[in-house]
């Protein structure tokens, strides 16, 4: 009779553990449960309306879609890669539109698997060592449906958007109660008629500004959130754009491919993307995203 209790005892253990197994298409889609979460049965079929990729069982998923309130909407992608010891090394991309969240994360710690010494450095052709006060960039992943070999892309935070953080790229960032409107920058380099008002702003040569510029560049100042204070606060955001700048330009490349090492568990550099085309700064002024309110 012992001897039996005894089987029983070591039985049940073996069982809560199978049962507490979950498949590699059940990892996957609990990942994407939040972006998931916010989609509505809009046909009204009982089933929430959304697109999807589902190749779970075989380590891909995406999922997006979008909801009536203001357009907004959500994707999330993720990924499985095998170690040699049989174990999945998950990376997920996330994006939500309405609140400006981007977000790349692992079911381990995102440094540990990204190659050794990753950051700024490996985009560059020179080593810079620089602080700022906040992160600049971020760094988004394309996850491969076949294969590991994986993009990685460093993009420009939208201007007026600051993350929290001491580094100059992030993995994740949102909207907060630090983000300022700087749209009006881009509508003045598009109507300013003196090519030299942008510097005149810069140095803080106010008095130089011509009367058509000055009345477009006023409009920009008022009490409201999307409106400065002053000319000198204006010049005070316009000289850290002008900062962002700078240390864009120095980029060699946006874009890295990476090969996975199933030994080490990590991803390593295979090789770069192309290299970048320059842009004057009063282009990258027109060209780049700015953060503004969504609703």
């Amino acid at each position: 009779m012992k001897n039996i209790f005894l089987i029983i005892l070591s039985v049940i253990p073996l069982l809560g553990f199978g049962q507490s197994q979950k498949s590699l298409s059940e990892i996957l889609w609990s990942r994407v449960s939040h972006c998931y979460s916010m989609f509505e049965d809009m046909d009204d079929d009982g089933v929430p309306d959304f697109n999807k990729i589902d190749d779970s069982k075989n380590g891909y998923l995406k999922i997006s879609g979008s909801w009536p309130t203001c357009g907004c909407s959500c994707s999330s992608t993720v990924g499985a890669y095998k170690n040699n010891e049989g174990e999945y090394i998950i990376l997920q991309s996330d994006k939500e539109l309405c609140s400006w969240e981007r977000k790349i994360s692992s079911n381990k710690n995102i440094n540990e698997i990204l190659p050794i010494d990753f950051g700024i450095n490996s985009f560059l052709s020179e080593k810079l060592e620089i602080k700022y006060s906040n992160p600049i960039f971020f760094i988004d992943v394309e996850i491969p449906r076949v294969g590991t070999d994986t993009k990685v892309k460093i993009e420009l935070v939208p201007l007026g958007l600051f993350p929290y953080g001491d580094n100059l790229i992030c993995f994740e960032y949102g909207q907060n109660k630090s983000c300022k409107s700087l749209y009006l920058f881009k509508d003045i380099v598009n109507k300013m008629t003196d090519i030299n008002t942008l510097d005149y702003l810069l140095a803080g040569e106010f008095e130089k500004i011509n009367t058509v510029d000055n009345k477009l560049i006023q409009k920009g100042i008022g009490t409201d959130d999307s409106r400065f204070d002053s000319l000198n606060e204006m010049q005070e955001y316009l000289l850290r754009v002008k900062k962002v700048y700078d240390i864009y330009c120095k980029l060699e490349t946006k874009e890295l491919i990476l090969g996975w090492n199933r030994i080490e568990s990590r991803f390593y550099i295979k090789r770069k993307g192309e290299c970048i085309v320059q842009v004057s700064f009063i282009d990258f002024l027109k060209s780049s995203e700015y953060w503004d309110w969504m609703c």
